[in-house]
């Protein structure tokens, strides 16, 4: 389904509100300046998190060397995170990078990303969660998780949040 909008003096502008996933699944091609590489994403349940933080949060989220055992990469819409600060996040005491998917393109973000522990990659839906692994495959990154469902998987499940 096409939403027709009207923004800064363009007309006949229209968004497909289904994303590459049903794009791709109803058939049509998309094509790639820079295709991502290969990788087969792995995915972690909302319960499977929840037991990992737990025993994290009680460790101080750090291990004996002092690297982060968990590091939350919450990469949700530029409206859930700049717009509103009533927007739940995941609530742990582990390392929380917030930033937009299109900001994974930059070193600087790239660099506060862990090789070495497990990455958890939260988006609203869990949909994005693939091509993000796909993009930080490429710098090395093999320990990185997306959240089943997203952050609305979470939140359904009543676990716990907190809002900045």
């Amino acid at each position: 389904m096409a939403v027709a909008i009207k923004n800064r003096g363009y007309t006949h502008i229209e968004i497909y509100n289904g994303g590459i996933k049903d794009w791709t699944n109803a058939g049509h091609k998309i094509e790639s300046v820079a295709p991502l590489p290969k990788y087969k994403g792995k995915f972690i349940s909302c319960e499977e998190l929840l037991n990992i933080m737990d025993i994290a949060d009680k460790n101080g989220c750090q291990d004996d060397r002092h690297r982060p055992v968990l590091t939350i990469l919450d990469l949700r819409t530029e409206n859930y995170l700049k717009t509103d600060p009533s927007v739940p996040a995941i609530k742990t005491g582990c390392k929380t990078i917030t930033c937009l998917l299109d900001d994974l393109i930059r070193p600087d973000i790239r660099k506060q990303i862990p090789h070495d522990s497990p990455v958890v990659i939260v988006t609203e839906t869990g949909n994005r969660d693939i091509y993000a692994m796909q993009y930080l495959s490429q710098f090395g990154y093999r320990n990185i998780r997306g959240l089943d469902f997203g952050m609305r998987g979470w939140i359904k499940l009543n676990y716990p949040v907190e809002t900045h």
